[in-house]
């Protein structure tokens, strides 16, 4: 059976996801962790990828997850990177409280 473009979306919006959430756990080091001096440019870099992205990305990819589930297509993204979309998703939220 062919992949549809859903599931194929899914996919890729998920591998932006895990990238965009290295990039927010990398940018929380570097707001938290003050000897960690890297050049403005890169930090500008990871804070944009990190803490602006990640949160749409992840809202994106539950979004589209839930509705794969709901019109009961096949899935193929792996669990454990919907397990950490999920968590990573929870941190972020937990954080803006914080």
């Amino acid at each position: 059976m062919p992949k549809s473009t859903a599931t194929i979306s899914l996919s890729f919006i998920a591998k932006v996801a895990i990238l965009c959430n290295a990039f927010y756990l990398f940018s929380l080091l570097v707001m938290t962790v003050h000897w960690f001096k890297i050049p403005d440019v890169i930090a500008n870099f990871c804070a944009v990828l990190g803490l602006e992205m990640a949160p749409g990305v992840n809202i994106a990819f539950i979004l589209a997850w839930i509705w794969v589930k709901f019109t009961k297509r096949e899935n193929y993204v792996e669990n454990w990177k919907t397990i950490l979309i999920f968590l990573m998703f929870s941190i972020q939220l937990g954080s803006i409280f914080i």
